[in-house]
């Protein structure tokens, strides 16, 4: 296992070192850009803003604002955080094995966190100035957490805490803490004492504490209470418009009228009137096209579910054979994991309710390959059962068991 974790390090940092790093690159993918301005200007004492060209204006709240933070004390150096975020991904591929430990033995284990530590996603993403990369660390640590019978309390603090990294996480602390007390109440022999503390209340708690000084600061710097970011409603705008096509473009904001009407307001009442004009758009599309929003919703699940990159700047021929060559085969035992794999239905269940949260959440919004980058971890532990046990169905050594009691080994037959 120390191999595997120092060969994922090593990939990682040296992706980092090599991925390009110039204006035009970082441009490609303009998020990059705003965090690394959100991180120079709290070092400089500016505070979390930044300035929205497109409307001359300052926005204060339009990202959440862990990960920014996490920028800033990285000195806002795209190289120290690429570094960095090289060991918390790799911190990913031992919390993988640790979670698939909890109910498979050792090898089918080993398999998961290889699927993660040669991932081609989670490596490129490592690289680049977005948020993926330490959500991801945080959902997977925060599900090894949950798996534990003493962790729900303070796996709920992590997924919480990953709410001020992914507004989109916002219901998943109260998910993963109920799923987490089915997996857990199914290993304890005195499972009425377990259901003494009420989970989803408690998980709810928790993250209206966790949100509640980004709101109050909110509340000071912009007059409103803010819970999120003031970044909703061009989402939930772009998601659902008469020119959606279920990517993130907001190709629709950039008329001339749009762009004048959007400019006298400020950065709330715009969220709030792109947030207005989406929930209307869905209202009447339901009444009057049905099949054009179940049309929509389907692209954009298949947007994010995509096996290849769909942005024209990163399906060049060679990305398309590598994604290819991992997701077809990466599915396909996550499906034989699911399907065949001796494991407790609980667990399973456990494992996928991730990637269906998000699936629905983007669903709701906007789909694109990045959204689903962070439960692939997750569904990892299912194709490392899926592939071990298509090797005991070739001939190549294999054992009675893939699965055993939480948190025991199971001895070679």
């Amino acid at each position: 296992m120390t191999a595997l974790i120092l060969a994922a390090l090593a990939i990682r940092l040296s992706w980092s070192f090599l991925a390009p790093s110039d204006a035009a690159s970082m441009d490609r993918l303009p998020d990059q850009i705003g965090y690394v301005d959100l991180g120079r200007n709290l070092l400089e004492r500016q505070g979390l803003v930044r300035i929205d060209a497109r409307f001359d204006d300052v926005i204060r709240a339009g990202r959440m604002p862990l990960y920014p933070f996490f920028v800033a004390g990285c000195g806002a150096s795209v190289t120290v955080i690429r570094m960095v975020q090289a060991l918390i991904d790799t911190s990913t591929v031992l919390a993988v094995y640790l979670l698939a430990r909890r109910w498979l033995t050792t090898r089918p284990s080993f398999l998961a966190a290889a699927f993660v530590a040669f991932n081609p996603f989670l490596i490129f993403f490592s690289a680049l100035i977005l948020s993926e990369t330490l959500f991801t660390a945080m959902l997977a640590w925060a599900m090894v957490m949950l798996s534990q019978r003493n962790g729900v309390i303070w796996g709920g603090l992590v997924l919480a805490g990953s709410v001020l990294v992914r507004p989109s996480a916002i219901g998943l602390p109260v998910v993963m803490g109920i799923a987490g007390a089915f997996l857990n109440r199914s290993a304890r022999r005195d499972r009425e004492s377990f259901w003494a503390l009420p989970v989803g209340s408690t998980m709810l708690f928790l993250t209206v504490v966790m949100l509640l000084p980004w709101a109050i600061r909110n509340r000071v710097v912009l007059g409103r209470w803010v819970w999120t970011s003031t970044d909703s409603g061009f989402v939930a705008y772009d998601g659902f418009n008469d020119q959606a096509t279920g990517a993130s473009d907001q190709q629709s904001l950039s008329g001339l009228e749009w762009n004048r009407r959007l400019r006298r307001l400020s950065e709330v009442d715009r969220n709030e009137l792109l947030e207005q004009h989406a929930r209307q758009w869905i209202a009447q599309t339901i009444r009057e096209k049905p099949a054009r929003l179940l049309q929509l919703t389907a692209v954009k699940i298949t947007r994010t579910w995509s096996p290849i990159p769909l942005s024209q700047d990163f399906c060049s021929r060679r990305n398309m054979v590598i994604a290819l060559l991992f997701a077809i085969p990466f599915d396909v035992l996550v499906v034989l994991g699911l399907w065949k794999v001796g494991m407790p239905r609980v667990f399973k269940v456990f494992l996928i309710l991730p990637a269906l949260y998000f699936t629905v959440m983007h669903a709701m919004s906007v789909g694109s390959l990045r959204y689903r980058v962070p439960v692939e971890p997750l569904l990892a532990v299912l194709a490392g059962a899926g592939a071990f046990a298509v090797l005991g169905t070739v001939g190549l050594p294999a054992w009675r068991r893939i699965a055993g009691s939480p948190g025991t080994e199971v001895v070679e037959g």
